[in-house]
């Protein structure tokens, strides 16, 4: 074996293709590229992902505590998912790192651009980069 071999980070970065699917279910024909879970950045993101959801929680300590105390978990319910689609969304803009439009290069600005527009694509993000990270795991 050669040294290079075991550059694991160079081939975290390469990724794997995500197909977009539109708010429908349908696929769209486009897809962005996802790093790998093992990919420095990746970890980072979780990392980072983690720590803010469990200071998110511990911020909606009274909220939960109303809610069990009401029945009512509205308001509770609505801040927890706020709060996972707002890291969802983070975390989307750390992994990515490329697209199949033809009509203008990949950028992070012009990705986040598409974050903002597409609300739903940071969960969709989440949700397959967790699966690969799952995948990983299963190895």
């Amino acid at each position: 074996m050669k040294l290079s071999d075991f550059y694991f980070e160079e081939k975290a970065m390469v990724g794997k293709k995500m197909p977009i699917l539109l708010p429908n279910g349908e696929d769209s024909g486009e897809w962005l590229n996802v790093v790998s879970p093992d990919a420095d950045v990746a970890v980072k993101a979780g990392r980072a992902f983690i720590i803010a959801y469990r200071r998110g929680l511990a911020r909606f300590e009274e909220l939960e505590k109303a809610a069990k105390e009401s029945g009512d978990y509205t308001e509770y319910n609505l801040a927890i998912n706020e709060l996972a689609e707002d890291l969802n969304r983070q975390l989307a803009a750390e992994v990515v790192n490329g697209w199949s439009f033809d009509d203008e290069p990949f950028s992070k600005e012009a990705f986040n651009k598409l974050l903002d527009q597409f609300k739903g694509l940071g969960t969709q993000v989440a949700a397959f980069h967790n699966a690969e990270r799952k995948a990983l795991q299963e190895k």
